[in-house]
């Protein structure tokens, strides 16, 4: 198992990284480059902290340059952390540092600096949000999770405290692939807020800055510590999981290496009792309390050998709803995940919003590999973006929810009909028409980057569409309006997706808007700038070649 652990004293839940099968060690540099990106929309400074053990017990902070600095040795009573922060890149713009050989979490926050205290032998008071007086409770950050060693790197987004400020992750492979997660749908931060502000009992998750600006939404076990969610939310669906399975047998089989390892259970004068499949006595828990299915801890507690393997399953099911309708856990399918009237909400909402589908909802959201990670043996680089906060770029204008065109409007266009050929669609300044982190999720706005020849900026085109993973640049939704997102989706044979050149202007033009395929953001052209369609009025940002 490959860990990365909550690190420090009074330290918020962290995300268990399983790998069934580590690759074989390799020449993993001593730091690789990691770049943040900020494509958030706004104007804060942002700052970056990269925390951790460098695998030797011994806690700290990597300044810039990957150099490690272990936390100074001081007494029982917490002080100040020496500064640990990075300038981070400025809106549109991009930094690179250096990610040593470490396991921990890279912060990022907006506006203001982050407050860490040591105590004891350097342990890291980290930020604690669900208590009221801590002094990170009104800044908006987050974080993301990673171990880097001789087998590679594991790096993933969590949502396991909070859903905060929007960003992905990724990293690129040494053949160039780069392979990402973490990724929103457009507006999918505010869709997560609107979805549980809409569901009873889970609409005060929101913590609010004190001008009433949303800083995040609570995961539910810290909101049960805040009052903001009812200790109880989960009790009806826990009562009906422990009278079932006293009638009937429940099977965990929690190896998916190795699914001959069953483990059966059955509540007993209200505990519900594993033996193996020898019929041996392995351990027993109580029925559990909706705190402990939320942290999958106390009653659930998960410590790294069979019993934690069965606790984790447990957990899961409890999360996902699925204990009723199928008594062999976890299963092999998603398709039941989240249907009972009681069940996690925040988590549901989450997955529902992610390009991928994957998500750090709870602690072991790696059942069934369901979580928000990516792996690689031999990384090149690492990547962190922070997201807008709202749309992908800009809103989705007219979304219909299925990428297709409507009849729209905006007349026939003109235009010729594409080159034929593959290869890299061109930007007046040169970079690459590019799927952002060769994600062929529906709904990824594309982008132009510095070229690097992958099949993320390879083209084909295809009659009057172009085609890139299989799938077809969009207009989302099949709008006419100037703003509309231009996304990958699925090939419909709709008007959303036809396009036409004009070779004397080098415009990409959509005959159904008649408007043209246009850089997000002006001139002078910068890695990183999404796609829309605008009026057509010849300027560089709509300039393109093949």
């Amino acid at each position: 198992m490959n860990a990365i652990a909550a690190f420090g004293a009074l330290a918020i839940t962290a995300t268990a990284l399983v790998v069934t099968q580590p690759t074989p060690a390799t020449a993993v540099p001593a730091t690789i480059p990691l770049t943040i990106t900020n494509d958030s929309g706004r104007g804060d400074q942002v700052f970056i902290y990269v925390l951790g053990d460098p695998h030797t017990g011994r806690l700290g902070w990597s300044d810039a340059a990957g150099t490690f600095h272990p936390w100074p040795t001081v007494g029982g009573t917490p002080v100040d952390a020496p500064d640990a922060a990075i300038a981070g890149p400025a809106d549109g713009q991009s930094k690179t540092i250096q990610l040593p050989k470490m396991s921990g979490r890279v912060y990022f926050s907006y506006g203001s600096k982050l407050s860490f205290k040591i105590v004891n032998d350097g342990r890291l008071v980290q930020p604690a949000v669900q208590n009221q007086n801590d002094p990170n409770r009104n800044k908006l950050f987050a974080w993301t999770e990673f171990t880097l060693n001789n087998d590679g790197l594991w790096i993933n987004s969590t949502q396991v405290d909070f859903l905060s400020a929007p960003y992905q992750t990724g990293l690129r492979k040494a053949d160039g692939t780069v392979i990402s997660t973490g990724m929103l749908k457009p507006d999918g931060y505010q869709n997560v807020v609107n979805a549980l502000a809409g569901t009873p009992g889970w609409g005060n998750l929101a913590q609010r800055a004190p001008d009433g600006s949303l800083l995040r939404v609570l995961a539910p076990g810290h909101a049960i510590g805040t009052g903001q969610i009812d200790a109880n939310i989960l009790a009806g669906y826990i009562d009906r999981v422990w009278a079932k399975y006293a009638n009937e047998p429940l099977t965990v089989a929690p190896y998916s290496y190795d699914p001959a390892a069953r483990f059966t259970g059955r509540v007993v004068n209200g505990v519900m009792r594993f033996t193996n499949a020898s019929g041996a006595y392995v351990t027993e828990f109580r029925k559990p309390s909706s705190d402990s299915v939320f942290g999958c801890y106390k009653d659930l507690e998960a410590p790294n050998n069979d019993i934690g393997a069965i606790a984790r399953t447990l957990c899961a099911g409890f999360h996902r709803s699925t204990l009723l309708t199928t008594t062999t856990q976890p299963g092999t399918s998603t398709s039941g995940f989240y249907q009972d009237s009681v069940t996690d909400y925040y988590s549901k909402y989450i997955h529902e919003q992610m390009a991928n589908g994957k998500a750090y909802g709870f602690a072991f959201d790696d059942v069934l590999a369901q979580e928000s990670l990516v792996h690689d043996g031999n990384p090149s680089a690492a990547y962190i973006q922070l997201d807008p906060f709202q749309g992908a770029a800009t809103p989705i204008a007219g979304s219909d929810g299925d990428g297709g065109g409507g009849d729209g409007g905006g007349g026939d266009g003109g235009g010729s009909a594409l080159p034929p050929g593959t290869g890299p669609v061109h930007a007046a300044n040169g970079m690459c028409v590019d799927v952002p982190w060769a994600d062929s999720a529906d709904g990824n706005p594309l982008q132009i980057v510095n070229c690097s020849g992958n099949t993320a900026q390879t083209w084909a085109r295809s009659g009057s569409t172009l085609r890139a993973l299989g799938k077809c640049m969009d207009v989302s939704g099949g709008s006419t309006a100037d703003g509309a997102v231009v996304q990958l989706w699925t090939c419909n044979g709709t008007a959303a997706q036809n396009w036409t050149y004009q070779s004397a202007s080098r415009a990409l033009m959509n005959p159904q808007s008649g408007k043209c395929l246009t850089a997000v953001g002006g001139a002078p052209l910068r890695d990183g700038q999404r796609l829309e369609i605008r009026a057509c009025s010849g300027a560089e940002t709509q300039r393109w070649t093949f």
